[in-house]
């Protein structure tokens, strides 16, 4: 595509044959998600105020509507409350009557009393309750509905008491009264209320128009200068976020100019193109400060490979003459005619000691021999986890001294020096085991890829490394143990550098210590040496 573009001629050129080339215009790009919130927010200033004044000036327009009332409509408002109460009225003489019907069908039989009455209750449209009362109002007989009312919410509306003529011969005391309560649907108390209040509402309108239209256009304008305020503090909001954040990303990368590299810019979870320009130049800063730390460390070793290899020559140089002279006194011993008993168990005893010395300072120059001339890495591609595995299965002495386990997830692509990687583990492995004696070790090892690294992580489950001593056991000549040199974990570091990659030490969950190590993956780009 790039090339088919460099052989197009200028948009002016003229074409073969003399005709001019139609002219080519560049493609519009895609607005970014900065501008289309800059772009909303200046739309939201403009439209919110708008859409408020339209939604106020339909408010007015109904409400002016709403007062402009036909004179008939308002004659009938008025009428309203005049027709409900002949409605009521009418109510009233039917619940009256219904009232007069059930006393006159009143059984003569007290015993029957209580069933007429539930009976009358169930068969009266509309009655609630009915009761039969003596002269001080004491209940004789009562019935209530028990099922809901059938037309809704509803108000009781009493009838009586109405006086039980010919008491005595229904079995009845003097004086007894007959009361029914009916019930009235709430529905027509509160029309009547409505058209009360619309009527009292359209009297008092028009003396008051002139003061309605003066508080309608002061709500107007406050209404618009809210919304105005509002948008106006939305998009300062906006702009001084994005400008804060601006500020920001300019005061780290002047830190950084002064050669800060610790210096970190909070992206948050937006996702425009100022947190992504913060979270690359997080990520740029982070491998600088990687980088300048790898070819520190790197220059460290190197500086200490060479005080290693004059150390193993300044050593080795007197070892061959100590241990000739020593062995040419013991000879010299062996050969006397005469032998001094104690200077015989002496000569030994100095012997043994000499020898072991000698054997351990050997052993001294074989280890910084070895760091002095620690190869270059020659990489090949690798799967990490396979790797792993035939480091185990060749390695049978681990089996002997461990209990090794080998967890996988994935596949872990990689390029290594099988043996420099080997020696790695090794070491690793054998530093897992110490760390456990006496009881027999665990270790388990694990290979997992992440974030564009394949992470291999080698766990023990003896006393773990102190925090304090964690960014110390990479240093070279460090060490905890009596008999250590404390070169094995420098080598092991300096290796994983050249490969592109990165060691840490911290706690096993579950306690113990663990050493992770992130190679890239195949075709990822390592770090810089």
């Amino acid at each position: 595509m790039r090339a088919a573009q460099r052989r197009d001629p200028a948009p002016w050129a003229p074409a073969k044959g003399g005709r001019p080339a139609p002219r080519r215009w560049p493609t519009r790009l895609k607005p970014s998600l900065f501008e289309l919130k800059i772009a909303g927010a200046l739309v939201l200033a403009a439209v919110v105020p708008l859409g408020a004044a339209l939604w106020l000036a339909r408010t007015l327009t109904a409400e002016n509507l709403a007062m402009a009332l036909n004179p008939r409509v308002v004659a009938r408002l008025e009428a309203t409350p005049a027709l409900y109460r002949d409605l009521f009225q009418a109510r009233k003489q039917l619940y009256a009557e219904q009232a007069l019907t059930i006393l006159r069908r009143l059984p003569s039989d007290p015993a029957r009393l209580e069933a007429f009455l539930t009976r009358a209750v169930e068969r009266t449209p509309r009655l609630r309750r009915v009761a039969v009362l003596d002269a001080n109002g004491a209940e004789l007989a009562e019935a209530e509905a028990s099922e809901p009312n059938p037309d809704g919410e509803w108000r009781p509306a009493t009838a009586g008491p109405v006086p039980i003529t010919n008491a005595a011969r229904r079995g009845l005391p003097e004086g007894a009264t007959l009361e029914c309560t009916f019930a009235v649907e709430a529905r027509f108390f509160a029309d009547l209320s409505e058209a009360r209040e619309l009527a009292e509402v359209y009297h008092s309108a028009e003396a008051l128009r002139a003061d309605i239209q003066r508080s309608y256009v002061r709500a107007f304008a406050a209404l618009l200068g809210g919304w105005a305020l509002a948008a106006g503090l939305v998009g300062g909001l906006l702009a001084r976020r994005t400008t804060r954040r601006l500020s920001e990303l300019v005061a780290a990368v002047r830190q950084l100019a002064k050669g800060n590299l610790s210096v970190q810019v909070e992206a948050g979870s937006a996702r425009d193109e100022v947190a992504a320009l913060a979270r690359a130049f997080n990520s740029m800063v982070r491998e600088v400060k990687e980088s300048r730390d790898r070819i520190v460390y790197l220059e460290k070793i190197s500086g200490w490979q060479e005080v290693a290899r004059r150390l193993a020559h300044e050593i080795k140089n007197p070892l061959t003459p100590i241990q000739l002279a020593f062995q040419q006194l013991e000879a010299r011993y062996a050969a006397a005619p005469e032998k001094d008993t104690a200077f015989a168990r002496l000569l030994a005893d100095a012997g043994e000691i000499v020898r072991e010395e000698i054997g351990t300072l050997q052993r001294l120059v074989e280890d910084f021999s070895s760091f002095a001339k620690l190869p270059e890495v020659k990489a090949e591609p690798a799967e990490l986890g396979d790797f792993v595995e035939e480091f185990v299965r060749t390695s049978p002495q681990l089996g002997e001294e461990a209990d090794v386990e080998v967890r996988r997830e994935g596949n872990c692509p990689v390029a290594l020096d099988r043996a420099l990687m080997r020696r790695v583990l090794a070491n690793l492995v054998r530093n897992a085991i110490d760390a456990s004696r006496p009881a027999r070790a665990r270790v388990h090892l694990a290979i997992a890829p992440g974030d564009g690294r394949a992470m291999l992580t080698v766990a023990d489950e003896g006393t773990g490394i102190p925090a304090e001593l964690r960014e110390r056991v990479f240093d070279p000549y460090f060490t905890t143990r009596h008999e250590g040199t404390g070169l094995g974990l420098a080598i092991v570091k300096k290796i994983v550098l050249q490969h592109g990659g990165e060691i840490a030490t911290g706690e096993r969950k579950g306690g113990g210590a663990s050493f992770s190590i992130a190679l890239p993956l195949a075709g990822a780009a390592p770090l810089a040496e």
